[in-house]
């Protein structure tokens, strides 16, 4: 599943004034949603362990480390590595088109006595067979962010599209319930056919049924800021009445400048469906109203914890999705931004350990 995040910018992290200092043993016990073999959800505390067993070799294969989302994501891999005391490779595959290569430095990692693999996958399908061949090899695989088909992967620690494009439909739906006055959305969810959008927009138009708010015009389009731009620009041209905005981080950093520039700040609200330093600085600022918040961070230390679990063969909990909640301009200051961001000014981590 592409994310939706791959696009946000990474010289956004350099302004956000989070604290360089990593979270020890207090980043649990963690409130998650946990899934059971039967499809039943139910919300637990995730305890992670003291320390690995012995200092285990483990591949992390993401799609690139280009913008802040996957920043964040190798920062709470590598943080959880060095608390556990394993050793860690980040593969960085080039990009969303490159699931060969993917797959290829996955094969090469494994070749090199890797005893455990954490994907965050390019493609939820495009894996299948790769697992398979590890799980006949006794070599685990934890399907962190992204999300696979595969029925073999070992644990699951998954970042919710659908959640979060419903905690953001629900923010407006209880702003403005059934038979107060109607508000209008220009709703911008990401490129058309791309599988997390359409769970954005499932989740985002599920939540706003019954109530006051309606979708002025939905407007599909990668999410580059001059794409984002240009829609917006044609929503707002179309719709003299719209009175938010809302859908991907970068569709709400570029509508802070054009709202600007209309003169409709005070009248056009702006809602993101996900947090990037840019949209946390957009609701310190109050230029951005809203915004939905996945501890993408604890994401990564989760899956850490689960593969060390799964190579020593502990308990684990196989299918995890940490709960996220939404923020506003009036209580962002309340947010830890290391469980949700890189610190300002870290890099990308490709090896923990000797």
């Amino acid at each position: 599943m592409t994310s939706p995040r791959l696009l946000a910018s990474l010289a956004l992290a350099t302004v956000l004034a989070a604290p360089a200092a990593t979270l020890a043993a207090d980043w649990y016990p963690l409130p998650v949603n946990s899934t059971s073999a039967d499809g039943k959800v139910s919300q637990v505390d995730y305890v992670a362990l003291p320390k690995a067993a012995e200092p285990w070799n483990v591949c992390v294969s993401f799609p690139h480390l280009k913008d802040s989302f996957w920043l964040a994501a190798n920062y709470g891999i590598v943080e959880e590595a060095k608390r556990l005391g394993v050793r860690v490779v980040v593969l960085d595959a080039g990009g969303f088109t490159q699931l060969n290569n993917q797959i290829s430095q996955i094969e090469n990692c494994v070749a090199g006595g890797a005893k455990a693999v954490i994907v965050g996958a390019i493609s939820q399908d495009g894996l299948g067979n790769l697992v398979a061949e590890l799980k006949r090899k006794n070599i685990p695989v934890v399907d962190a962010y992204n999300g696979m088909t595969s029925k073999d992967v070992g644990a699951r620690s998954l970042t919710l599209p659908r959640d979060e494009g419903y905690r953001a439909g629900r923010y407006l739906a209880e702003k403005h319930p059934k038979g107060s006055k109607t508000v209008r959305v220009a709703w911008l969810p990401g490129p058309a056919g791309a599988g997390w959008v359409e769970l954005f927009n499932s989740g985002f138009r599920d939540a706003i049924k019954d109530s006051a708010v309606e979708i002025a015009e939905t407007k599909y389009g990668d999410t580059g800021k001059e794409v984002q731009t240009r829609l917006l620009e044609d929503i707002l041209q179309t719709h003299k009445d719209v009175d938010y905005v809302a859908g991907t981080a970068v569709t709400a950093e570029a509508a802070v400048p054009v709202l600007r520039a209309r003169g409709l700040t005070s009248k056009v609200k702006v809602v993101s469906v996900y947090l990037t330093p840019g949209v946390y600085q957009g609701l310190k600022n109050k230029s951005i109203e809203a915004s939905n918040m996945a501890p993408v961070v604890l994401v990564g230390r989760i899956a850490v914890d689960q593969a060390v679990r799964l190579i020593e063969g502990k308990e684990v909990l196989r299918d995890v999705g940490p709960i996220g909640r939404m923020y506003t301009k009036d209580d962002i200051g309340t947010l830890k931004t290391d469980t949700v961001l890189a610190p300002a000014g870290f890099k990308p981590v490709f090896k923990v350990g000797k």
